[in-house]
């Protein structure tokens, strides 16, 4: 049997508070070696301002499952940050 996967055009955005500029500006950090060999099609970008981390990903002509568990991916590892910085 074949799964039909829907290719589709999609963008979420998201934001994430942190207790300060500092830590959010280091969870970026710690997170942009993640954002390279992304699926074509597939874009991340992360970045700081204040006291959040701003998530946006873009996708075009790519499977809702690759997002979903791209965007997945990426709360998993803000939150193991904030954890660690608490």
């Amino acid at each position: 049997m074949t799964k039909n996967l829907r290719q589709l055009d999609i963008a979420v955005d998201a934001s994430i508070s942190f207790a300060s500029g500092a830590q959010a500006r280091a969870a970026v950090k710690a997170l942009i070696p993640d954002n390279v060999n992304m699926p074509k099609g597939l874009s991340l970008q992360l970045f700081s301002k204040g006291r959040g981390v701003f998530v946006e990903i873009r996708g075009k002509g790519v499977p809702m499952a690759t997002v979903i568990n791209t965007l997945d991916e990426v709360l998993e590892h803000l939150s193991v940050a904030k954890k660690v910085m608490a």
